[in-house]
């Protein structure tokens, strides 16, 4: 089940939700569909709509869109927070790509568990959009995103965007702790070989709340941590990311992870999924504002 209706929320916002204790650069919310029809059993979806699962397609006129995104600044718009950007294609997207197709600064990101890609394969590549997919060992899949496409799916639609001239990276989060480690090597020497241009990882990290909605979502290991999420402990999330890290052959990005972990692993963070390119993160640069005119210390972030 699908729904249409008109917004009447904005579409464009930024996202200022990390808690201080979390490395995350600010980016913007393009919000042009909400919900998910995958169904992840640890998706932080199921709390943020009640459980309502059906997504929701926003059909409004495009300069509705447009006039807010005139206004936002220079930076990298997520449709991917809310909504998984391509399982479901949302009426607005079509002309979004053509939208940032035209700028400079600004930049359509797209992330997804799909392998609906025709859209994109009937559109001509532009550097502005970056196509990301989310991707997870098989006995992660098996247990926890059933109604997703097979992994090694979702890595041939990559392959095919790339080799049309997409610009397209990889996420392999959230890696789950009790679908077994090993069981992540093969999946990321496969994203090895696909070369994309930025691969960012990251381990489970749950709401508590949901260990009470979702009776199935994964538990093992999980306990509360600083920043209000239950997630594996910081032995067990070095040992992840160093053990991925050597499968790569290459210090992959972090998502949401704490500075924690970054002091443990004695990384500098340089970019990720949600910043437009590898030198997204500069001791040099101003603070950038939240949306009530204060400012995160320490998180200094460029965009472009």
């Amino acid at each position: 089940m699908v729904t249409r209706r008109t917004r009447k929320s904005p579409f464009v916002r930024l996202f200022t939700k990390t808690p201080e204790e979390v490395i995350c650069p600010h980016f913007y919310e393009l919000i042009l569909s909400n919900g998910c029809p995958f169904d992840c059993l640890y998706c932080y979806l199921k709390l943020t709509f009640r459980g309502k699962k059906h997504p929701v397609l926003f059909t409004n006129p495009w300069y509705e869109v447009e006039k807010e995104l005139e206004v936002a600044g220079s930076g990298v718009f997520s449709t991917g927070e809310l909504a998984d950007s391509l399982a479901i294609v949302p009426p607005l997207l079509a002309p979004a790509v053509e939208y940032f197709r035209k700028q400079k600064g600004k930049f359509l990101l797209l992330v997804t568990k799909s392998t609906n890609i025709s859209l994109l394969r009937e559109t001509e590549p532009t550097p502005q959009v970056i196509v990301s997919f989310s991707i997870n060992s098989i006995p992660a899949w098996e247990r926890f995103e059933k109604k997703t496409p097979h992994p090694y799916k979702r890595l041939k639609a990559a392959e095919e965007l790339k080799k049309l001239g997409w610009r397209v990276r990889i996420r392999i989060d959230p890696i789950i702790w009790e679908a077994g480690l090993e069981s992540y090597r093969d999946i990321a020497e496969r994203v090895r070989d696909l070369a994309p241009e930025v691969v960012t990882v990251g381990t489970l990290r749950q709401y508590p709340g949901l260990f009470l909605y979702e009776k199935r979502a994964p538990k093992q290991g999980l306990e509360k941590a600083e920043d209000g999420r239950m997630r594996y402990p910081v032995v067990i999330r070095r040992k992840i990311y160093t053990t991925i890290a050597e499968w790569l052959g290459f210090q992959p990005a972090l998502c949401k992870e704490t500075r924690a972990i970054w002091k443990k692993l004695k990384w500098k963070f340089t970019g990720c999924n949600c910043t437009e390119g590898q030198r997204a993160f500069h001791q040099d640069q101003k603070f950038l504002p939240t949306t009530s005119g204060k400012t995160k210390a320490r998180q200094r972030i460029l965009f472009s």
